[in-house]
């Protein structure tokens, strides 16, 4: 029976330490994403990082995957113009322990301003 390879994607995920999930606009990323490679090469160095296409609830996203944070942080702060792909406010988004404390939120709320 022949072994299936774990697809990249699945492998960067789980062996890099940190990942950083950013926003693709609707016409895509054009020329940033160039810019953004040429950055990382230069910058980091291609062994200390990967990138690939990133699970996301409502829109694309690109996901960027880094061995040390200050690679990664330099790496937001060289392109502060790049939105996070920060989808927990999605409709789509349900989180047990988010819908608790948001729940006792609007409970406490309401109490202390009736009394």
């Amino acid at each position: 029976m022949p072994q299936r390879s774990i697809p990249p994607r699945v492998l960067d995920d789980a062996a890099f330490p940190l990942r950083v999930k950013l926003h693709v606009p609707a016409l895509g990323l054009g020329p940033v994403l160039i810019e953004i490679l040429r950055w990382l090469r230069s910058e980091v160095g291609e062994a200390n990082f990967a990138h690939h296409e990133a699970d996301s609830l409502e829109t694309e996203a690109l996901a960027v995957y880094f061995r040390r944070s200050d690679h990664l942080l330099s790496f937001l702060q060289a392109f502060p113009d790049l939105q996070l792909a920060d989808e927990t406010n999605s409709p789509g988004y349900r989180n047990p322990k988010t819908l608790r404390r948001l729940q006792g939120q609007r409970v406490r709320g309401a109490f202390s301003s009736s009394g």
